[in-house]
């Protein structure tokens, strides 16, 4: 089962990726570490929206507190579209687009980061401790 503890850690790793990879666009670095930091952010953020999307979101929508559902409901589908939007931006920004045309990627990936930002900030806030009330998640890690 999943736990509160082991998905606060998977939303640290991810924005400590998330800040290495700021810090290489303010300090000017080049395609190849910019498309490397992203591969490994990637490797971060897909399997942890993955698990949220098919494991915890799933089991909000089922529950059988109309209040929790519908508040449930409402936060899901204001980030419904993250995972789609990170993984169609991920496959458009190789190493040679980065080259191209660094200055939409860096404005494409900022656009995503405010999004990924505020959908951290309501599963923190909202949909995990509903989570943990309704038992869907456990508290620690076993």
């Amino acid at each position: 089962m999943l736990s509160f503890e082991d998905l606060l850690h998977d939303h640290s790793a991810i924005f400590a990726a998330v800040r290495v990879i700021v810090q290489q666009i303010e300090d000017q670095a080049g395609p190849a570490t910019l498309s490397a930091s992203l591969n490994y952010l990637d490797s971060l953020l897909t399997p942890h929206l993955a698990i949220e999307d098919e494991q915890i979101y799933p089991l909000l929508l089922a529950g059988d507190d109309s209040g929790q559902r519908i508040m449930a409901e409402e936060a899901i589908n204001a980030f419904a579209s993250v995972a789609t939007d990170w993984n169609a931006f991920v496959a458009a920004w190789e190493e040679p687009a980065i080259a191209a045309d660094r200055a939409g990627f860096v404005a494409g990936l900022q656009a995503l980061l405010d999004t990924l930002q505020r959908r951290v900030r309501a599963e923190n806030e909202i949909l995990y401790p509903m989570a943990l009330r309704a038992a869907h998640i456990r508290l620690r890690a076993a």
